[in-house]
């Protein structure tokens, strides 16, 4: 009798932002939420271009910033 066994691999990775938390309002939620850097795309394993997208589309929402710059809302991203 020939035993046949299976071998199950499962890879989990995690990615961690090194940056300071930062909280502020946004204005399609109306309500304080963590934000990420603008490269939440890299954190997202996603072309720029998506995000971008995903922008347009309503489906993650911006935090533009006094400075220039913008964040992304974490809520819209997992949400």
């Amino acid at each position: 009798m020939k035993l046949t066994r299976r071998l199950k691999i499962t890879v989990t990775q995690h990615r961690v932002l090194r940056s300071a938390p930062v909280r502020a309002v946004c204005p399609v939620c109306a309500r304080e939420v963590e934000t990420l850097p603008a490269q939440a795309a890299e954190v997202l394993e996603i072309d720029g271009q998506v995000l971008t997208g995903l922008l347009d589309a309503g489906r993650v929402h911006a935090i533009a910033l006094p400075n220039g710059g913008w964040r992304v809302c974490r809520d819209s991203l997992f949400g």
